[in-house]
């Protein structure tokens, strides 16, 4: 049976279509082989790798991009975000987790959503980041959606996004965790649709400095796997996946996926003051923040 396939002509009646303007997205999309293209610039780095002499930050995590931590539950997933937050902010932050740093950060601010955790809970995680800075930071800015639906944390989000007086001075968004800004885990439609604003809020094109946004997922029981498509399509698109995993009091963040080269995996302790502090090694910070050899 021969099936009539009909000629489209290319012409100005095809150039937009149901409000799609097919050439705005040839001239914007097309990627020339001769032209210089800059690479995305850090955010936040872990570790360092030499090349010809010099050594170059191995990145984390881009400003342009999206990343995600994943773990069981009680793996230390927050404390470990709570190291990539506080190192973003600098101060002493450093003394503890030495390996990881912010990068292009002045004046910019990080947005830490929690959607799991009470108030109580979350001001207890913001002042560990606090601790581990050494001071109080105005830009560090948290908040917390428990109470919310998962589209109204979704709609906030979009609005601190792209409405609210922050939205052009964003540099990290942190989000506890992805799964909680949809409904159904389990459903494509909503997998897809939440990686999308992903990659869209982190890639406006309104903005002079585009923002990293990292989160959280938990891994589904038994298995390596986070949950449902949920974790399946942010897997897929996320420029760095961390796994945590906790063996007896240490814990590691190792670079299980990434676009850059991989940095070595981080273990890391928690103190008798609940602060996370980095073991390489064999050196580990104590609550006094000297190195015990």
């Amino acid at each position: 049976m021969e099936i009539n396939i009909p000629k489209i002509e290319i012409g100005k009646q095809t150039e937009i279509i149901k409000g799609t303007n097919f050439l705005d997205i040839f001239k914007n999309s097309y990627v020339d082989p001769s032209e210089e293209i800059k690479p995305q610039p850090v955010a936040i780095s872990i570790g360092s790798s030499e090349y010809k002499g010099t050594n170059y930050p191995i990145p984390f995590g881009s400003y342009g991009d999206f990343s995600c931590i994943v773990g069981a539950s009680k793996s230390r997933k927050t404390f470990f975000k709570s190291m990539i937050e506080a190192a973003y902010i600098g101060g002493s932050s450093n003394i503890y987790n030495p390996s990881i740093k912010g990068h292009n950060t002045k004046d910019k601010l990080i947005i830490s959503i929690d959607t799991e955790q009470s108030k109580h809970h979350t001001q207890r995680v913001v002042r560990r980041v606090l601790d581990l800075v050494g001071s109080n930071y105005d830009l560090y800015k948290t908040f917390s959606l428990r109470t919310y639906s998962p589209k109204e944390r979704f709609d906030f989000i979009n609005w601190l996004v792209y409405e609210s007086d922050y939205r052009k001075d964003i540099g990290l968004m942190s989000i506890d965790g992805y799964v909680d800004l949809v409904t159904d885990f389990n459903s494509l439609e909503q997998a897809t649709g939440l990686t999308e604003k992903l990659l869209e809020w982190t890639a406006r094109k309104e903005v002079k400095e585009q923002m990293h946004i990292t989160g959280i997922l938990h891994k589904n029981f038994g298995t390596a796997k986070p949950v449902g498509h949920v974790g399946s399509s942010v897997l897929k698109k996320a420029e760095t996946v961390v796994f945590i995993d906790k063996e007896e009091e240490i814990s590691s963040a190792k670079c299980e996926y990434s676009r850059n080269m991989e940095f070595k995996t981080l273990m890391f302790g928690i103190n008798k003051d609940w602060l996370p502090y980095e073991i390489e090694e064999g050196i580990v910070f104590n609550n006094k923040k000297e190195p015990v050899f």
